[in-house]
């Protein structure tokens, strides 16, 4: 009998070696419908995992358990060669035990295709191109019904326009031109011809104002924290006067007698006499320093005019 431990270990060699499920042998039982209708508009782009450098045969693989459950995590496919080169890496990003995320290499071992299930429903929902290290094209399944209805294209890892298909036959009718990260204008196929037939040059307006309606919301939506005030320096302070602690109607009793007493005896004996202290000495005059000359307390004497009367004239 086997134990149940070897078994498990088995069972998880199995899948980390085994190979990528491709749209010819292994279609999940969902994806049936779509694939007839794929058949049905050969224009629709199916979102299956690409098993070219996946594909675990002929590889030497390695697995690392990264959140040590016991579970392979993390599987990376190498050249069964001497040079040993990576060919793929398969990750299991939310440890649910299914593979999310598929990284390509190329014989040189540089990434140029990434794959992703990001809503770990089993289907691939977006695939990534690159070249010579460069993000050039997004495969976007918007809708989650297995086909490709968007396509976003980059210019040296700048995106620079959005093609949608809005009406699910396969070819994009809506094209947004993006100019320094924002919508310059959008482009509508209204014949279906596959090309622009009307244009928008307003979007990149509406865009804005949307933009800044999700900042504001966004911001108003936040907790407000209570925000610190310093308290503004205080002026030098001016001593304050001291008001007296209220005291006991008794102690307020005791000091009026004993004030009034202190009156009674002091009028008794009569005005205190005041002491006199010694009288500064009065500094002499130095023999070298002349003192100065007081003035003559005499008054000058007014002048009276003479008493002589005029001697009459005698007549002739």
């Amino acid at each position: 009998m086997i134990a149940p431990v070897a078994l498990l270990w088995a069972a998880l060699l199995a899948v980390g070696c085994a190979k990528a499920p491709t749209e010819e042998d292994s279609a999940p039982p969902e994806e049936d419908a779509a694939l007839g209708a794929q058949a049905r508009n050969p224009n629709l782009a199916g979102m299956s995992i690409d098993g070219t450098r996946c594909d675990a045969r002929g590889t030497a693989p390695k697995q690392i358990d990264t959140n040590h459950d016991g579970r392979a995590d993390l599987v990376s496919l190498y050249e069964a060669t001497q040079a040993g080169t990576l060919r793929c890496k398969q990750a299991d990003l939310n440890f649910d035990g299914r593979l999310d995320a598929y990284f390509h290499y190329d014989e040189g071992g540089t990434l140029v295709r990434e794959q992703f299930d990001q809503d770990y429903d089993g289907r691939i929902d977006l695939g990534s191109y690159y070249k010579e290290g460069s993000l050039v094209l997004d495969e976007i399944d918007l809708n989650r019904d297995g086909f490709v209805d968007a396509w976003r294209r980059y210019d040296k890892g700048r995106l620079t326009r959005i093609e949608t298909d809005r009406d699910g036959d396969g070819r994009p009718d809506m094209f947004a031109y993006y100019l320094a990260g924002r919508v310059d204008r959008i482009g509508y196929d209204v014949s279906g011809d596959g090309k622009v037939d009307q244009w928008d040059h307003d979007a990149a307006r509406r865009a804005r104002q949307a933009e800044q309606l999700r900042a504001k919301d966004k911001k108003d939506a936040e907790p407000k924290a209570e925000g610190y005030v310093e308290e503004p320096e205080k002026a030098e302070a001016e001593p304050e006067e001291v008001e007296a602690e209220p005291e006991d109607e008794g102690k307020k009793s005791k000091g009026k007698k004993a004030d009034d007493d202190a009156a009674k005896k002091k009028d008794d004996k009569g005005p205190t006499p005041v002491k006199k202290g010694p009288e500064p000495a009065k500094p002499k005059p130095s023999a070298q320093t002349p003192s100065p000359a007081k003035p003559s307390a005499q008054k000058p004497t007014p002048a009276k005019p003479s008493a002589q009367k005029p001697s009459p004239q005698k007549p002739g």
